[in-house]
């Protein structure tokens, strides 16, 4: 191997470090972020009888996690990710709350926009950008977040998000025993993230194909739908996701042909009623007997589902990585992204969207 090629396979290897050193801070983000939410409640008028999480992108993917853990206790809580709130009809009552690291996202700045038409209550939670200085110009409630260390990835930033939204929603009365649920959390955490040789399995198995990732509810639209971002922007590779039992109704049959590039991964809950483990399991072997190449990966078992989720996505943080090595990228750069931003030119505001 030549001189140029170690060094820049150097380089990756320092790219891929620093990508990871972000995520395994997660478990002690959870509490720090739910410190950041102190007091936050207490500075909404109205009582709050509706959430609505405006998002995109890893500022978005924690409130489908925190989803994930709430909805068993009735807690009102929305993603949106579009120019603007997902709701027909909005008033006091609402909490609509604009997201985004850098607080330049103009679909959180057009759902900020909209929302203030509209006469609900806001909360805003950035690390700075036209967000925080809207924050400022309006007296709006406002949470800030900072970067652990100068090269940190705000897709990594998702333990602040679920620590800040879970302490609101604790201190709102949605969310009973939040902090302490978190400090757990954390916890049992740590005892998971012990997970390099199984990842550089996985992504031997994923090496030159594109993955779809297909879960059972309620882990596709949170896991599946994550995990395949965390392969596009890491791996810089296409991936894909659905959820089982949609896919066995339609997608499925497309696998007929044409699936030569494809690895169809299947997540296998343990707490899933028999007949979807079964539904699972027989997915999978049906696409094998098709010869499409197959993956089945359990969702990590722990005490609390959200330690589930979170030890899982960790294992792909490790796997896009391992994958980004492979294929010779840096995980932490996204330049189409912003090449595509850049092209979109100057965003001004919500009568634009």
């Amino acid at each position: 191997m030549s001189k140029e090629m170690t060094q820049e396979e150097a380089q990756i290897r320092a790219g891929i470090e620093i990508m990871l050193s972000g995520v395994r801070g997660i478990p002690e983000h959870l509490p720090q972020g739910a410190e950041l939410a102190s007091g936050i409640a207490e500075q909404f008028q109205y009582p709050v009888k509706r959430i609505t999480l405006c998002a995109l992108g890893g500022s978005a993917f924690p409130g489908d996690l925190l989803k994930v853990i709430t909805d068993p206790l009735s807690v009102p809580l929305k993603v949106s990710r579009s120019y603007e709130v997902a709701h027909a009809k909005l008033d006091q009552n609402d909490l609509v709350i604009a997201c985004s690291f850098s607080g330049n996202t103009e679909e959180s700045l057009s759902s900020l926009d909209d929302a203030l038409q509209r006469g609900a209550q806001i909360l805003i939670i950035c690390a700075g950008g036209r967000l925080e200085a809207l924050a400022a110009q309006h007296k709006l409630p406002f949470i800030k977040l900072t970067k652990p260390s100068p090269t940190f990835q705000p897709r990594a930033a998702s333990g602040f998000f679920i620590g800040a939204l879970s302490a609101i929603l604790e201190d709102l009365g949605y969310f009973p025993g939040a902090r302490e649920r978190l400090k757990a959390v954390g916890q049992e955490l740590k005892t998971l993230m012990n997970v390099e040789e199984e990842a550089q399995q996985i992504a031997t198995v994923l090496d030159g194909s594109i993955p779809v990732f297909y879960a059972p509810p309620p882990y596709a639209e949170s896991l599946a739908r994550v995990v395949k971002i965390k392969i596009n922007e890491n791996a810089k590779s296409p991936a894909f996701w659905n959820e089982i039992p949609e896919f066995n109704h339609n997608e499925m049959v497309g696998y007929t042909r044409l699936h030569d590039s494809l690895t169809a991964v299947f997540f296998e809950d343990p707490l899933a009623s028999p007949r979807m483990q079964t539904r699972v399991n027989q997915s999978a072997q049906t696409l094998s007997d098709y010869g499409v190449k197959t993956l089945k990966v359990a969702i990590r078992p722990a005490q609390d589902r959200l330690t589930s989720l979170l030890a899982t996505l960790y294992l792909f943080d490790v796997v896009s990585c391992e994958m980004a090595l492979k294929a010779g990228v840096d995980p932490n750069p996204v330049a189409m992204v912003e090449d595509f931003k850049a092209a979109l030119g100057s965003f001004n505001g919500v009568k634009q969207a």
